[in-house]
């Protein structure tokens, strides 16, 4: 899902031309078969790594914020948590969407190659990881890892803060309305769903910041403004919808997969402290 929704994204400067995640999906599976739905994936599974200084950030910031109402405890610690996290991931990501970013230029040349009966070329060795490391080292130095940061915090910081206020408050309200369990806890239905609006809500309010995110990050002008424009006058009122079908599916099935976990977590971790006689304290920590 996260190979089709980058594709879906940089599309305008491609040839190849997808007409939506179907016909995404079609097209990678055609061309790349299944793994194609998995290129780049060993330096975006880093993630994995950078969550845990994410949400250790979001939690600590978090406690500082509890005199805050329920929207600004999710709000300030979701935007500070992902400055934190970004910091870490956007190399991470720079080198993922450029893998797959090749990926769909094999792909154009293989379509080539099929229709005109040329055999088909071996890879190139700078579309390796390492050759893309090296050149974008050679071209661009250290801040070429870094390219799109900026726009990056400007799209992933207000993503996170508008996903754990939309949870926090999703939770809040669903406690007038449905039980909690015996340790007055929220239910794990209740908050799975809640990770799931929550994921598809951020995703809605925020594509437009992806969209534009990821053409600089791919290799287009490093000016908002000057993308920005381009993106309307190519898409319209489109640029609000582009790949977002991808991108909030994507968005709400790991916000299912987190929240299972993250709760799991939190609820044993609550219960740890409860057998050392710190349960009470924690009871009344836990939202």
């Amino acid at each position: 899902w996260y190979q089709r929704r980058v594709r879906e994204a940089v599309v305008s400067t491609q040839s190849t031309g997808y007409r939506g995640s179907f016909d995404a999906f079609i097209k990678v599976f055609k061309s790349e078969g299944i793994l194609g739905f998995y290129r780049g994936f060993p330096i975006f599974a880093l993630g994995v790594l950078f969550g845990q200084v994410y949400i250790t950030t979001y939690e600590y910031a978090k406690h500082r914020c509890n005199h805050l109402n329920v929207v600004m405890q999710g709000l300030l610690p979701g935007a500070v948590a992902s400055i934190a996290g970004q910091t870490l991931s956007v190399p991470a990501d720079v080198i993922t969407q450029r893998l797959q970013i090749l990926g769909m230029v094999r792909q154009k040349d293989n379509m080539t190659s099929s229709k005109y009966g040329a055999p088909v070329t071996a890879k190139p060795p700078d579309q390796s990881l390492l050759g893309i490391c090296r050149k974008i080292m050679v071209k661009d130095g250290l801040s070429g890892f870094y390219r799109g940061y900026l726009v990056s915090l400007m799209s992933n910081v207000p993503t996170s803060g508008i996903w754990w206020a939309t949870y926090n408050c999703l939770l809040s309200h669903s406690g007038r309305y449905v039980a909690s369990d015996s340790q007055g806890h929220h239910k794990m239905p209740v908050q799975a769903v809640s990770g799931v609006m929550s994921g598809v809500i951020s995703a809605v309010a925020t594509n437009p910041l992806d969209i534009i995110r990821t053409r600089i990050q791919v290799g287009g002008s490093r000016s908002v403004v000057y993308v920005t424009r381009k993106l309307w006058a190519e898409d319209g009122m489109g640029l609000f919808v582009k790949g977002l079908s991808a991108r909030a599916l994507s968005m709400s099935t790991s916000s299912f997969l987190i929240i299972l976990g993250y709760e799991t977590v939190k609820r044993l971790s609550l219960r740890q402290g409860a057998s050392s006689g710190g349960g009470a304290s924690s009871a009344v920590q836990y939202n």
